[in-house]
């Protein structure tokens, strides 16, 4: 039994070029990143891969990669770079943000405002010559806000999400960081304190007076520090997407909580408060599970 699953454009002397064979040259793009995006983040219509970053200082609260912009400013602005990003009918496009983007605040309220900045296609139809419409039209994206319950339409890429303090934006969502991206080397900064916790812990917790490892604390300091050292070496040498920085934390913090406890509570910490921790709210989530 045969099973048709594409249309492949084959060029031959005679062969007639019709609209079908047209599709098929336009939809490559669309089928490779789509595979592309299957293999790397299943089920996401979007992803940033570079910059697009808020101008502004890394926040001390939040997520990891808040940003704080001039909450004085009428607006905010975000650096060139490059993002995968659908419409609504689920085609993907690769596009290279060249210049700085900026948008008002919607409204006075500032910084301040309860919602998400995305990022949404836009498609305009080109004329080569009065009343000739070539089959090609330019495609961009512009930058705007919506509210949270919006931000989860497949043709929106969200780029940051205010965070409950008013003054900060969550900004990983859905991007990809190389190992030196100002962010991952903030984190990084915060496992040398988590190592810290660990090494200064004294015996404490349900694993401990079980005795699960037995009565040597220092196996379970020595099992924590490992974890941390685990995650330390993903981020300082993969380049990751949101996804799996969550699962990365999500599995640090589970070892963490079946050796030292005080440093698994530590960590939660960085993913404070719950309302704009974004999808970071599912290390949350399994703290509760344990």
């Amino acid at each position: 039994m045969k099973s048709a699953t594409l249309t492949w454009f084959r060029p031959r002397d005679g062969a007639v070029l019709d609209l079908q064979s047209l599709s098929a040259v336009a939809d490559l793009p669309d089928r490779m990143l789509g595979a592309w995006m299957d293999l790397l983040w299943p089920g996401s219509p979007g992803l940033i891969l570079k910059g697009l970053d808020i101008e502004g200082q890394l926040s001390a609260d939040g997520p990891p990669g808040s940003r704080r912009p001039d909450g004085e400013s009428a607006g905010i602005t975000v650096t060139p770079g490059s993002a995968i990003v659908s419409d609504r009918s689920g085609n993907k496009f690769l596009v290279h943000v060249r210049d700085r983007l900026t948008v008002s605040w919607p409204n006075v309220k500032g910084a301040r405002v309860r919602g998400v900045m995305v990022l949404r296609l836009y498609r305009d139809d080109l004329d080569a010559f009065p009343g000739v419409q070539p089959a090609r039209q330019e495609v961009g994206v512009e930058l705007g806000f919506v509210r949270l319950d919006q931000a989860d339409r497949p043709d929106l890429l969200p780029v940051a999400e205010s965070v409950g303090n008013g003054r900060d934006w969550s900004t990983d969502l859905r991007r990809v960081w190389h190992p030196d991206h100002v962010a991952v080397l903030q984190i990084l900064s915060h496992f040398d304190h988590l190592e810290q916790v660990v090494w200064r812990a004294e015996p404490q917790g349900n694993v401990w007076s079980n005795e699960v490892f037995g009565r040597s604390w220092v196996r379970y300091q020595t099992m924590a520090v490992a974890a941390i050292q685990a995650a330390r070496h993903s981020l300082e040498t993969r380049t990751m997407t949101t996804e799996e920085r969550v699962r990365t934390f999500t599995a640090l913090h589970r070892q963490l909580a079946r050796s030292v406890e005080p440093a698994a509570t530590e960590l939660l910490q960085l993913f404070r408060p719950i309302e704009g921790a974004g999808p970071y709210k599912r290390v949350l989530d399994s703290a509760e599970i344990l």
